[in-house]
């Protein structure tokens, strides 16, 4: 079974959005053509057009920021701290750059680190979603669950249907031992046609935390290994899931 420390970043860690377009109308065409093909499971078209764009747009941190991401996303991490290395290299301050290093520390258990980085985006733009939900991540990675909770309601106070702060709620919800609480956020969310698998698995864990096992199998099957003693855990709030990368998808 895996950890809450595992359970967290396989099915709670996100990519940055990514909201500022490039200027180069030949660079946001290679970003259109990277975003659909990696949504088509194409990643190594992706990563060649991802590559392109950054080399084209060198000094444009957000194409850089979406580079490195998908390599992230890929497995690849010892290039994506390369592209971001000389990235913040160039453009040291860049608010894209932070969060999406901020999620490569994440990724490599450095919570602190990473809560440093997200608390410097913050600083400066304090409604940054990305950086909340980011800052939120690492305070559960390093078991302040209420703070972490704030964050990711101030994050939805600014973007209210980004999915992926809602499911990060309901499993900082589950890690802090409030099931029922962490069940009341998961269920709608659950029910939302663009739902991501590991919001269902969420949602099946904390039916299995709230007693109903009997529904948490019929959402979980197979997957669910022994649904009982994964609701027992968390019911007692025993940390029983390691930390492994997500999909890093918003």
């Amino acid at each position: 079974m895996r950890s809450p420390s595992a359970l967290l970043l396989a099915l709670a860690l996100g990519a940055c959005a990514n909201s500022d377009a490039p200027r180069d109308p030949d660079t946001a065409s290679r970003l259109r053509v990277a975003s659909t093909a990696e949504s088509q499971g194409q990643m190594d078209v992706a990563l060649s057009m991802y590559g392109a764009a950054a080399a084209r747009d060198p000094n444009n941190p957000e194409v850089q920021a979406r580079f490195a991401g998908a390599l992230m996303r890929s497995g690849n991490m010892r290039q994506a701290e390369q592209v971001l290395a000389a990235a913040v290299e160039r453009s040291p301050n860049a608010r894209p750059l932070m969060v999406t290093l901020g999620r490569l520390r994440l990724r490599n258990g450095a919570a602190g680190e990473a809560l440093g980085l997200f608390d410097r985006v913050l600083a400066s733009e304090p409604r940054n979603v990305d950086a909340l939900d980011g800052r939120g991540v690492a305070l559960d990675l390093m078991g302040r669950h209420p703070e972490a909770q704030e964050a990711y309601r101030r994050a939805q106070a600014v973007d209210p249907d980004r999915i992926s702060v809602a499911n990060n709620l309901g499993l900082s919800l589950l890690l802090d031992g409030r099931p029922d609480e962490a069940r009341a956020v998961l269920e709608p969310l659950a029910r939302r046609s663009d739902a991501p698998q590991r919001v269902t698995a969420n949602y099946g864990i904390s039916l299995a935390a709230t007693g109903d096992v009997a529904a948490a199998r019929n959402v979980l099957g197979e997957e669910g290994g022994d649904v009982r003693a994964l609701g027992e855990s968390f019911r007692t709030n025993r940390q029983v899931i390691e930390v492994t990368p997500g999909d890093g998808r918003s």
